[in-house]
């Protein structure tokens, strides 16, 4: 065969091969073009979720009024009946946490890690059993009152691993957690500083800060208590 005839049918075989690659590389854009793109949809998502930060923002303080409103009726009720009543009831619900407290102690900062390296990627960020761990620690040493990212901890409290997240209280919460504690600060600190926890997460680079702060504000706890009790009865 001729040099010419193999140029020939080489150039046709090109052409072909382009327009078989044109034709379906336009089929791929005709398939996805209603499709949004990825930042769109990151986008999409990240409106989604900050609209219901916001809704439940409101329903928080939707919640609070209603139960100072119910604090309040109570107490009216109370000064009518008996006026030593009502401190038994304010020390009743001190206990129970279900009071603002304040005092002194310690404030740990807690996130994942910013690099990952060898390994699996589960050392590298802050599960469940990490907080569990951490509140074990502060209760051994004797704190009054914990929160997580304003979430008032009570013995009834459930800290369960969902997803990217964390639920605590029956409320999710991500990264960078919070943990504040009330109590003696220079035992607290030493007891988390010197804790194998501590150790743990510096082994893996995550963050795990401690330090001893004043006038710590703790939140009540402002779920539904008759959630917690559900299904108990009193023993006569």
């Amino acid at each position: 065969m001729k040099r010419k005839d193999i140029r020939f049918i080489l150039m046709i075989l090109f052409m072909l091969f382009g327009i078989i690659i044109s034709i379906q590389f336009r089929s791929v854009l005709d398939a996805n073009k209603d499709k949004p793109s990825i930042v769109y949809q990151i986008e999409s998502l990240r409106d989604q979720l900050n609209t219901e930060k916001i809704i439940g923002s409101e329903l928080r303080e939707q919640i609070d009024e209603y139960i100072k409103k119910e604090e309040e009726y109570i107490k009216s009720i109370m000064n009518l009946s008996n006026d030593g009543l009502i401190e038994e009831w304010k020390n009743a619900r001190f206990i129970a946490g279900l009071s603002d407290v304040k005092g002194n102690g310690v404030v740990i900062k807690i996130n994942d890690a910013a690099n990952f390296e060898e390994g699996s990627i589960d050392n590298y960020v802050v599960h469940d059993r990490d907080l569990v761990m951490v509140l074990n620690e502060l209760k051994k040493a004797g704190a009054q009152a914990i929160s997580i990212n304003n979430e008032r901890i009570l013995s009834t409290t459930e800290i369960i691993c969902a997803g990217p997240t964390v639920r605590i209280n029956k409320n999710r919460y991500a990264v960078p957690f919070e943990i504040k504690a009330i109590g003696n600060p220079k035992k607290l600190y030493e007891a988390i500083v010197n804790s194998p926890i501590a150790m743990g997460f510096k082994d893996y680079g995550k963050v795990f800060e401690v330090r001893e702060a004043k006038n710590i504000v703790i939140p009540k706890f402002s779920g539904d208590i008759n959630n917690l009790v559900k299904g108990l009865e009193v023993v006569e």
